[in-house]
């Protein structure tokens, strides 16, 4: 029994957080006259891996609301009793003879390499669907080569979908060829680790999605932010990407020192090489296809005692990558948004941090309007696009958005 119980090793994390969000627009658009939005949060997840053989299972349980960019659940509803979630399940395969390559499939923690500036493609409580390969060479003492490849599921699609007029309730026809939406993504990269172990790591890495847009697609599903071009009422679904997205991503990292000071660079690059003209569904020019973040962190609060100070500027155009996968707390998550963030973070012990951090972001597309609407989804009320007079989403509302977050973190 004894044995048995050391296969396991369990994990976990409780973070309490406080939100305020300054932003200037009311619910018909208009500045909020300095009236701004507060609540209290929180996010606990318990895990376990399980070792057996050359196999490991790995279960990951959180709170949230069934979203795919936040496992956060909102302190409301009376003291209401809060869900639980499956966050992870997968299994890894890593054999003895072969420990260079790593196989999983299930629902997995992101297998690409990532910094913090790469949340312009993905939100870090993503946990991809599918499957997923992992290989590592040792160059010599210091050089590591490394290639990661995808293969996620993005929806289960019917298939065939009854095409609706959404404003006449006519049906006009039917599409869908059963063709599934899914991600293939593929990364390569190299780390150096310097004679005083500090790393730099450079990598490159394609995403294309496939059958997410156009006339054989549909809604994918989840959580909508803010961005990318969507279809309105009319011929295709309502809420139906109407580009194409295959995106590169260049992440680097430098780490250095000043004294005993910790300094690490980062920074990402995205551009979706697909054609951004909306399919010829509105005016036929380009929505913006490019994106990035740099910034840098000094210090690194991770053991007692020790603190980081960061600073990093990110800016994301509307059909720079799928916006339902990127960051959630820029803004108001999404793309097409730019700006700062800052924070400061303290460790009391080395399961306890302190952390503040703020962000000052501008929406890069302008408020909706009857007369001029931006490709749908970008700025107003997605469940219903032709009344401007509805209260935005929270998830989908436009404008500058000033976010202050004050965490409690507790780690097990």
């Amino acid at each position: 029994m004894v044995k048995w119980f050391d296969r396991f090793t369990f994990y976990g994390d409780l973070r309490f957080r406080h939100e305020t969000f300054f932003t200037n627009f009311d619910q018909s658009g208009g500045m909020n006259y300095g009236v701004n939005f507060n609540r209290e949060r929180f996010r606990l997840r318990v895990g376990f891996d399980v070792r057996m053989w050359d196999f490991t299972g790995h279960m990951l349980f959180a709170s949230g609301t069934n979203q795919q960019v936040s496992s956060d659940q909102t302190e409301t509803a009376l003291a209401t009793e809060k869900q639980f979630w499956i966050e992870q399940g997968y299994l890894t395969w890593r054999g003895s003879g072969t420990p260079w390559l790593a196989i999983q499939l299930g629902k997995m923690a992101n297998p690409f390499f990532m910094n913090y500036t790469s949340d312009v493609m993905w939100d870090t409580d993503v946990n991809p669907e599918g499957y997923a390969e992992q290989l590592n060479f040792n160059l010599g003492q210091h050089v590591n080569l490394f290639l990661n490849a995808g293969q996620f599921v993005m929806n289960q699609q019917p298939s065939t979908n009854v095409l609706i007029n959404s404003l006449t309730g006519e049906i006009i026809g039917v599409s869908g060829s059963g063709h599934q939406p899914w991600l293939l993504g593929e990364q390569a990269g190299v780390s150096v680790t310097t004679p005083s172990q500090l790393q730099d790591d450079l990598a490159i890495a394609f995403y294309g999605f496939v059958n997410v847009s156009g006339g054989d697609a549909a809604p994918l599903g989840g959580l909508v932010q803010q961005g990318n071009s969507r279809a309105g009422p009319g011929v295709l679904p309502q809420g139906t990407l109407l580009n194409n997205y295959r995106v590169l991503d260049i992440t680097a990292k430098l780490q250095t020192k000043a004294g005993s000071i910790p300094i690490t660079f980062m920074g990402d690059y995205i551009r979706n090489l697909a054609n951004t003209t909306n399919n010829g569904q509105r005016t036929g020019q380009a929505t913006g296809n490019y994106g990035y973040q740099v910034g840098v962190i000094v210090g690194q609060a991770a053991d007692a005692h020790t603190w980081e100070l960061a600073y990093f500027y990110k800016l994301l155009q509307t059909d720079a990558t799928l916006a339902d996968l990127v960051d959630a707390d820029f803004g108001n998550g999404g793309t097409a948004r730019r700006g700062h963030i800052i924070w400061f973070a303290y460790n009391l012990t080395k399961y306890l941090q302190f952390k503040v951090k703020y962000f000052i972001t501008t929406s890069i597309v302008p408020m909706s309007t009857p007369a001029a609407p931006p490709p749908f989804g970008n700025c107003y009320n997605i469940q219903n696009p032709i009344d401007p007079t509805q209260i935005p989403p929270q998830n989908g509302s436009c404008g500058d958005i000033n976010r202050l977050q004050a965490d409690i973190l507790m780690q097990f």
